[in-house]
């Protein structure tokens, strides 16, 4: 039987639940969903110490330290990285746990059974999260030991689109990229292409994030498509660039905002490109807020709704606008 999933917005707050029992996780989840971004976001908001270690670029003396001879006796030297302020508190992010070979895992089996490693001992203030990639993922992964997999709680964590959406609005993802993905939430993620001859790209967040990047800094899709397809993988990559040549026949945008309401043809695509189109465009204004409301309500309202919980992730003022009042009392059954 398949381990259920968690979406990434479970995850927070299960990550906060074993904290505070200082409880070991161990993440499991396919390459670039997130899973190192949300720790670090984690302990950011916890202003928490964070120390990230790659072990599956670890031998077992980086961990273990070096020997070194102390009054006639053998002693191991700890690695740097590891926290040695008694009072600090913080999160030991063990990445690449079950891609580690089991030289390595040997080595931090016991830094994570009784928080020891030799003469190591880390602080109490500190807790141990792990991670790694699912052995479906087809990547390098190796079995852990048992009584190590009994000492953690493990959840599974898949990408889902609408965790995404919110990550994307509030880091300001190109609206291309979020255009796209509300139109195709399946295309999110994409298995990776083994033959040897093929583009060995897939899609997942990270490489939607990193389109992200490339688009602002190139928005001519045309000029970039090699790059493209070698982000997100040649079928995502192909779609992607269809779906961007909606937005060409888009209305002004611009005109929108100054009171210009165009007749928009239901069209999904077309719809899911003007949505995003106008939460890009939106800025935090009497005039904006006055406008989107009033044109929210020519479109669907299932794109209505969409538009105006969009904006509102971006800007939560929209809220106390005098006309989201007036708004809220036609569409407030849908908005939850």
């Amino acid at each position: 039987m398949r381990t259920p999933s968690i979406s990434t917005t479970q995850l927070y707050k299960n990550i906060e639940i074993l904290l505070e029992t200082d409880t070991p996780l161990f993440i499991h989840g396919s390459p670039g969903i997130g899973k190192s971004y949300i720790v670090a976001d984690v302990a950011k908001k916890k202003g928490l110490e964070l120390v990230d270690v790659r072990l599956s670029q670890m031998d077992p003396v980086d961990l273990r330290g070096v020997p070194s001879i102390k009054d006639e006796q053998t002693v191991w030297m700890p690695p740097v990285f590891f926290p040695k302020d008694k009072e600090s508190q913080g999160i030991l992010f063990l990445d690449e746990l079950n891609s580690a070979p089991p030289s390595v895992q040997a080595a931090i089996y016991q830094l994570v059974l009784n928080r020891e490693m030799g003469e190591y001992k880390l602080p109490k203030g500190w807790r141990i999260i792990c991670a790694g990639n699912r052995v479906s993922d087809r990547g390098v992964v190796f079995r852990l030991p048992s009584p190590l997999v009994n000492r953690m709680v493990h959840l599974h964590v898949e990408a889902r689109f609408e965790d995404f959406k919110l990550f994307g609005l509030r880091e300001n993802l190109h609206h291309f990229i979020l255009g796209f993905l509300s139109f195709r939430p399946d295309l999110l993620s994409s298995e990776p292409v083994m033959e040897d001859d093929a583009n060995p790209a897939f899609a997942t967040p990270r490489s939607y994030y990193m389109l992200s990047n490339i688009l602002k800094a190139n928005p001519d899709i045309n000029a970039i498509a090699p790059i493209i397809y070698g982000t997100i993988g040649y079928s995502c990559g192909m779609e992607f660039s269809s779906y961007v040549k909606v937005y060409e026949s888009l209305p002004d945008v611009a005109a929108i905002y100054e009171g210009n309401y165009p007749e928009i043809k239901n069209l999904p695509a077309l719809l899911y490109a003007l949505v995003s189109a106008l939460v890009e465009y939106y800025k935090n204004s009497d005039r904006h807020k006055k406008h989107l409301l009033a044109f929210a309500q020519t479109l669907p309202r299932e794109f209505g709704v969409m538009l105006i919980k969009d904006v509102i992730v971006k800007d939560e003022t929209l809220a106390l606008f005098p006309a989201f009042d007036v708004w809220l009392e036609k569409n407030g059954e849908y908005i939850f």
